[in-house]
C-alpha cells in the first residue's frame, strides 16, 4: 500500500468548526443588536414624545389659567426650558461607553451625556392665541410674529387633541413638535370650556440619537466580547471534537504502513467514542488475521491463504469440480534405508528434501496439498487456475530433480546418505474444498485424476518424471518427452499411456 497523501490546499476540520461557531454566534450577535437598536430607538422616541407631551400639558393648563397673559406665558416658558448647555451634545468615547456599561453591569446611577432626564430635549416652546399670534416664546424677539406651522404632517397622540409634527432645520436637527390646546373655564358654554390658544413645544432627537449611539456601542463591545468568548470557545469545543479524529487517522496511517499493534484510549461516550472503539475492534481483528494469515502460510501456498482470507465462506465443508494438474514426488527406498538410521537423522534428510521441493512448487504457483511422510502432493490449477497449469507442473518437477542433484552432491562431498525422486504428474477434473469434519478439515483435492498421478508416480525410478497423455497434450509444445510402454494401472481397466519427461525445449 503506498503512503497516504493528504489533499492539497484541505482545510483543517478545527479550523471549519471555529469558524462555524463563530459565523453562527456572530450572526446571531448581529441580529440581536440590530433588534435591540430599533427596539430601543422606537422606545426612546416614544418615551421623548411622552415627555413632551406632560411638559406641554402642564405648560398648557398654566397658560389657560393665566388666560395667555403675555407676562406669565413668558415666564413659564423661562421655567421650563432647561438650563443653557443641558441640550449640546458631548462627544462619545470609549472610556465612557465603557464606564456606561460598567454602570449597567452594577446597577449603579448612570452619568454618561445623553440621558434623557429633566427637561432635558426642550429646545423650542411657543404660545400662540387663536389667532396663530405668538404671545409668548423662548426667543423674546419672535413675541408678536406670526405662527407658521413646522410642518404639515400631523398626527394625533393617543385619540386626543394633541398633535405631534416631525420636521428637520437644516439636514440633521430633528426636532418633534408638540401641539397642546389651551382651555379657560367658561360655565355659560356646553363644552363648559373655550380655546383660547395652543402651545407648540419643540423638543429635540438629538439626545434620543446621542442616547442610542451609546446603546449601539455598548452592545458593539457586549458582541465583540462574545465573539471573543465563543471564539475561545470554539477552539476550545474543536479541539474537544478533533482530537479523537486526529488520533484515529494516526491510527489508520499507522495500520496503513503495517504497524497493526495499535489501540486508542477510549474515554468518551459519544459517537466518537463508538468510533474508537469500533477501530480498536478492526485493529484487533486484522491483528488475528494476520496471526491466522502468516501460521496458515506455512501449511498452504499463498493463492489458498488469500483466497480463504478474502472468502471465509469457502472454509465450509463441500467441494466443487474443477480442472487441475496433480504432481506426487516421493523419495525412492527411503523405507528401507530409514531403518538404519537414528530417527533424528531420518527427519533430517525429509526435511531437507521436503523444503527444497516445497520452495520450488510455491515459487511456480503451486498449491501445497500434503507431506505423507516423505511423499509431496501438490496441485496446479487449484484454487486459481491458469492456463498454463501443466506446464508449471513439469517444470516444478524439472526444477525438483535438478535440485536433489546438486544437494546430493554437497551431502556426498560432506560423507553422508543420498536420496533419489520419483515424480508422477497428470492433469484431469478434480473435486477441490475442504474435506474432514466441522471439527478438523483438509483444503484438498480428491479423484480419479488425483489417483492416475500417484499411480505414475509409484512406478516412476528415482530421478525420472512420469506424464499422462493428458498432460502431454498440455504441454507437448514446450516439452522434450519419450512415449513409454502403456502401464497397467490399479483402478483403471485399460492400460494407460505414459511419457517420460527429458527437458524443456530451447
Amino acid at each position: 500500500m503506498g503512503p497516504v497523501v493528504k489533499a492539497k490546499g484541505r482545510i483543517p476540520l478545527m479550523v471549519q468548526i471555529t469558524f462555524l461557531m463563530i459565523l453562527t454566534i456572530g450572526s446571531v450577535m448581529a441580529l440581536t443588536t440590530w433588534l435591540t437598536y430599533r427596539q430601543q430607538e422606537r422606545s426612546l422616541r416614544a418615551e421623548v414624545v411622552k415627555r413632551g407631551v406632560t411638559i406641554a400639558r402642564s405648560l398648557a393648563s398654566s397658560a389657560g389659567e393665566a388666560v395667555l397673559n403675555d407676562l406669565v406665558c413668558a415666564t413659564l416658558i423661562h421655567e421650563t426650558m432647561p438650563a443653557a448647555g443641558s441640550n449640546s451634545l458631548t462627544s462619545i468615547t470609549w472610556g465612557n461607553v465603557l464606564q456606561s456599561l460598567w454602570d449597567d453591569i452594577t446597577g449603579e446611577e448612570q452619568g454618561m451625556p445623553g440621558n434623557i432626564t429633566g427637561n432635558a430635549g426642550v429646545v423650542e416652546i411657543t404660545m400662540v392665541d387663536i389667532d396663530d399670534k405668538i404671545v409668548a416664546h423662548n426667543d423674546i424677539q419672535k413675541t408678536g410674529e406670526k405662527y407658521d406651522p413646522p410642518s404639515k404632517e400631523i398626527t394625533k397622540y393617543s385619540g386626543e387633541m394633541i398633535q405631534v409634527q416631525p420636521y428637520t432645520i437644516g439636514e440633521k436637527d430633528h426636532r418633534i413638535d408638540i401641539a397642546v390646546p389651551v382651555f379657560v373655564a367658561r360655565p355659560d358654554l356646553t363644552e363648559g370650556r373655550k380655546k383660547i390658544g395652543v402651545v407648540h413645544l419643540a423638543m429635540s432627537e438629538s439626545l434620543v440619537a446621542m442616547t442610542v449611539k451609546q446603546a449601539a456601542a455598548k452592545l458593539l463591545i457586549a458582541t465583540a466580547v462574545v465573539l471573543l468568548l465563543g471564539a475561545i470557545g470554539a477552539i476550545v469545543m474543536a479541539q474537544y471534537l478533533t482530537q479523537p479524529i486526529k488520533r484515529l487517522v494516526g491510527g489508520v496511517l499507522a495500520i496503513a504502513s503495517g504497524d497493526l499493534n495499535q489501540k486508542l484510549r477510549v474515554n468518551r461516550k459519544d459517537e466518537l467514542g463508538e468510533l474508537t472503539a469500533a477501530f480498536n475492534e478492526m485493529a484487533s481483528s486484522l491483528r488475528e488475521k494476520e496471526l491466522i494469515k502468516g501460521a496458515f502460510s506455512t501449511y498452504v501456498s499463498s493463492q489458498v491463504m488469500e483466497e480463504v482470507l478474502k472468502n471465509p465462506g469457502s472454509m465450509a465443508l463441500g467441494g466443487a469440480r474443477k480442472r487441475a494438474t496433480i504432481l506426487f514426488s516421493d523419495i525412492r527406498g527411503f523405507t528401507a534405508m530409514s531403518e538404519t538410521m537414528q530417527p533424528e537423522e531420518v527427519v533430517s534428510i525429509i526435511n531437507s528434501y521436503l523444503s527444497v521441493q516445497t520452495e520450488i512448487i510455491l515459487r511456480n504457483g503451486g498449491m501445497l496439498d500434503k507431506f505423507v511422510g516423505d511423499c509431496v502432493m501438490a496441485v496446479y490449477g487449484i484454487p486459481l487456475a491458469k492456463e498454463d497449469d501443466a506446464l508449471r507442473a513439469v517444470r516444478s518437477a524439472l526444477e525438483i530433480q535438478i535440485a536433489v542433484d546438486e544437494m546430493n552432491q554437497r551431502r556426498r562431498a560432506a560423507g553422508e546418505k543420498t536420496v533419489t525422486i520419483g515424480i508422477g504428474i497428470n492433469t484431469g477434473d478434480v473435486v477441490s474444498g475442504n474435506m474432514g469434519s466441522s471439527q478438523k478439515m483438509d483444503y484438498t483435492v480428491i479423484g480419479d485424476s488425483v489417483n492416475l498421478a500417484a499411480r505414475l508416480e509409484s512406478v516412476a525410478e528415482g530421478g525420472s518424471i512420469l506424464i499422462s497423455e493428458e498432460t502431454y497434450l498440455q504441454v507437448n509444445a514446450k516439452v522434450v518427452a519419450e512415449r513409454l510402454t502403456p502401464l497397467a494401472v490399479k483402478g483403471k481397466r485399460d492400460k494407460v499411456s505414459v511419457f517420460r519427461v527429458k527437458s524443456l525445449k530451447l
